[in-house]
């Protein structure tokens, strides 16, 4: 059994009063909800994912989903939110035989439709169309192709993932009979875990390349405060053991302000230099912060082979586990959600509990 509660607490905060359940190996989600006669009783609906951590984002977007189709009025005359109708929107006497450059042409058109060209949608855009660039531009499109494209990459991989999920899109776009199939595909994806350093190899390393004129005190916020390696670039610590820094994992939306939080190894070095000086959201530029923190975790390889800047966020969670800091408080402060921060830290957050049972226990002796 996976631990629950802390998602069914968040979706509760959130005044959402559905629960996520386990039965069996499946995800269920339970709650009051209304019927086509326009009666309301007490149901269970299969959410289609496996009862893992790594389903749980996914439970809670789809509980979250679910809600605001019942508040809108829209469910359950359209059915389930997560399981969409194909609308075609092209003339299917005109599609055949178009090639898949063709609807490559056609997707990126209706991609950018209403929306803002901004450097973080440009960043989307661009991994959408590193995938479909696996396709033969000059072949026609079916259904045939791109799971044949889908199987040719490796089952459990992230490439399996992102290949079904950007072809499954390009497949509605072209309305093709049968892209469903691509979901078969869709196996499980599970990062390996990688080793992280301890707290003495971190004290170690700041000590060493604290006062670099460049990158020295972004290293030693990155660590103190766990915030995305990108967002260090709008970090502005305060007194109090707090800063402002800007959450920049808003789909469509610019940046925003949250508090993070100090968990200092040492105290901060005395030359304070950041590559970007990020003052608002409306200065923040996808595109030349991912330059910019590229050059930095080039510097960081030359400093300490293997390390990578986002185990800098993951040695923060880590820590703050261990100082028994309150999940929900921890997450908000990293800005992504508590399902997230459970999907992502579960292994160290059960060990945690063990251990606070284990000295109860001892303590009682």
């Amino acid at each position: 059994m996976i631990g629950l509660a802390p998602l069914n607490e968040s979706l509760q905060r959130r005044g959402i009063r559905l629960t996520i359940q386990q039965l069996k190996d499946s995800l269920w989600l339970r709650g009051t909800l209304p019927q086509p006669d326009g009666s309301r009783k007490q149901q269970r609906l299969r959410l289609g994912l496996k009862a893992t951590a790594a389903s749980l984002v996914e439970a809670e977007a789809r509980a979250v989903a679910l809600a605001a189709a019942i508040q809108a009025g829209s469910y359950p005359a359209t059915g389930l939110p997560w399981i969409q109708t194909t609308v075609c929107l092209v003339d299917k006497t005109k599609s055949t035989n178009r090639t898949a450059a063709e609807w490559t042409e056609e997707l990126q058109r209706q991609f950018w439709q209403g929306k803002i060209h901004s450097s973080a949608a440009e960043r989307t855009w661009d991994r959408i169309a590193s995938e479909l660039k696996r396709l033969p531009s000059g072949a026609t499109l079916t259904t045939d192709l791109l799971l044949a494209k889908a199987a040719a990459t490796k089952a459990g991989s992230r490439s399996r993932l992102e290949a079904c999920k950007v072809y499954k899109r390009l497949g509605k776009v072209a309305c093709l009979e049968g892209i469903e199939q691509l979901d078969a595909l869709r196996t499980p994806y599970e990062p390996k875990e990688r080793e992280l350093p301890k707290d003495a190899e971190l004290v170690e390393l700041l000590e060493r390349v604290g006062l670099h004129p460049r990158y020295g005190w972004i290293t030693w916020a990155a660590v103190t405060y766990g915030c995305r390696p990108s967002e260090v670039f709008s970090l502005m610590p305060a007194e109090d053991g707090t800063a402002r820094v800007l959450t920049i994992k808003r789909k469509g939306k610019l940046p925003t302000w949250r508090t993070a939080l100090s968990l200092a190894l040492l105290e901060a070095p005395g030359l304070r230099t950041v590559p970007l000086n990020v003052k608002t959201p409306a200065e923040y530029d996808s595109l030349e912060a991912k330059r910019v923190t590229q050059a930095w975790q080039k510097w960081l390889k030359s400093q300490a082979k293997g390390l990578q800047l986002y185990d800098f966020r993951h040695c923060w969670a880590i820590r703050s586990i261990r100082k028994s800091l309150n999940a929900s408080l921890a997450a908000k402060t990293m800005g992504h959600s508590l399902a997230v921060h459970h999907a992502t830290y579960h292994r160290w957050l059960e060990q945690s509990d063990v251990a606070a049972v284990a000295a109860a226990l001892s303590s009682g002796l």
